[in-house]
């Protein structure tokens, strides 16, 4: 049987896949869009049955021309949290994705999606709630209208149903995401080029360098929604971070340290405040951190790697790649 990536030559869909792989699972139909080229570097490392242009896929849905999956996992998107074009978001983000979980719960095929926790805006408590729902962009509204939608209908569905919020994503296969990419790959690209890394200064609340986020490596999101992929009889809407937030200083300063020995004075050197761009405020989410309550109690005890962790494993991955 085989499964279906939505978004399979992204960021986090790629990844599933190499790991579906690694577990000797090679049925898996790749579904995107390769408009952005340079994704053709996360699809040379997975093995797949077949590839669709999101077009085709879509015209082979309607003509019900498709085999049957055992699963599909819709990681596909528009992430761009500057795109202003409420149309073209709601149309890849919501319409699609209503268009493919209807089709899905129609046919009984599990189904795991990419939510996202811009859902929660400039609330700092992240908890699966209506009551700290409040996107500040047009990215986070679509993906909590595909939530709320979701949960109009979850009660009364026969076959499994898995939104995922996704915080602060890093790790291998996210280099084709340009500005979008995460704060720890730019900081470490900037780091590479001129020995120097730029950060936020103060604003609002929070000083130069403390916007917080709770970043969670790419191996250990993909582990998450395999695991919900064995437990076929959990559904729900769960945040997936870590339960933890680390700094921007912080990670600059763990970047710093993979490459040089890293005391305040070598930091001091090192790191350069900027002002908080105009195109941001009102924008952009200075905190974030996963509670991840709603998840445990369904006896999910993955471990996840702290930001030390994580940085060293991808920072040794992006060296192995250049070389």
């Amino acid at each position: 049987m085989n499964v279906w990536i939505t978004g399979g030559a992204g960021f986090i869909g790629s990844a599933l896949a190499q790991k579906l792989n690694t577990n000797g699972i090679k049925d898996i139909v790749i579904i995107d869009d390769l408009t952005n080229g340079e994704k053709f570097s996360n699809l040379k490392k997975i093995e797949y049955l077949e590839f669709l242009d999101i077009e085709d896929f879509l015209k082979k849905l309607d003509t019900n021309s498709l085999d049957k999956p055992h699963c599909i996992f819709h990681q596909g998107a528009i992430t761009d949290t500057m795109e202003r074009n409420g149309k073209l978001m709601f149309k890849h983000n919501y319409t699609f994705s209503v268009k493919l979980f209807n089709w899905a719960i129609e046919k009984e095929i599990p189904f795991i999606y990419a939510s996202s926790a811009a859902v929660y805006g400039l609330n700092e408590t992240c908890m699966e709630n209506h009551l700290y729902e409040n996107p500040i962009n047009i990215y986070g509204y679509s993906k909590l209208a595909f939530d709320n939608y979701v949960r109009k209908k979850i009660n009364d569905l026969t076959s499994q149903v898995v939104g995922l919020r996704y915080f602060n994503v890093y790790g291998h296969g996210e280099e084709h995401k340009g500005k979008m990419s995460s704060s720890i790959f730019q900081f470490y690209n900037q780091y590479q080029k001129n020995k120097k890394i730029k950060l936020f200064g103060d604003y609002l609340n929070f000083d130069k360098g403390t916007q917080c986020r709770d970043f969670i490596y790419v191996d250990d999101v993909v582990n998450t929604v395999l695991w919900f992929y064995k437990n076929i009889n959990i559904s729900g809407i769960f945040n997936l971070g870590t339960g933890r937030v680390a700094s921007f200083n912080e990670i600059a300063r763990v970047i710093i340290g993979n490459h040089i020995p890293v005391d305040d004075q070598i930091f001091n050197k090192t790191i350069e405040y900027i002002k908080f761009p105009e195109e941001l405020v009102g924008r952009y989410q200075n905190y974030t951190l996963a509670n991840m309550d709603s998840i445990k109690k369904f006896g999910f005890e993955n471990t996840f790697l702290n930001v030390e962790q994580g940085i060293a494993k991808y920072i040794k991955k992006l060296k192995n790649d250049q070389e």
